[in-house]
């Protein structure tokens, strides 16, 4: 049982990380492309995205306090790495 909460919870470190780093990517391209759809696009299929991600963590029995750990998290480095690759 042990072995596959650490196999859960790896998982679901890697789709964080990637979650970001698409993010990260989308920034990029908004901010070399100025363009208004795409960043309305971008935008709603990342929260599409995010939210059956949660639906997804939630099914697998994850409990709240780590899912909103990982929001905070993910948010926190999102701002920072947007915010280099920005300025």
């Amino acid at each position: 049982m042990k072995e596959n909460k650490q196999a859960l919870y790896f998982n679901m470190t890697l789709g964080t990380i990637g979650i970001i780093l698409v993010a990260i990517a989308a920034m990029r391209y908004l901010i070399k492309e100025n363009d208004n759809l795409g960043y309305a696009i971008i935008l709603f299929g990342f929260i599409l995205t995010v939210s059956y991600i949660n639906y997804l963590e939630k099914r697998a029995g994850i409990s709240k306090k780590l899912s909103w750990i990982r929001i905070i998290v993910s948010s926190i480095l999102f701002l920072i790495f947007t915010y280099f690759l920005y300025f």
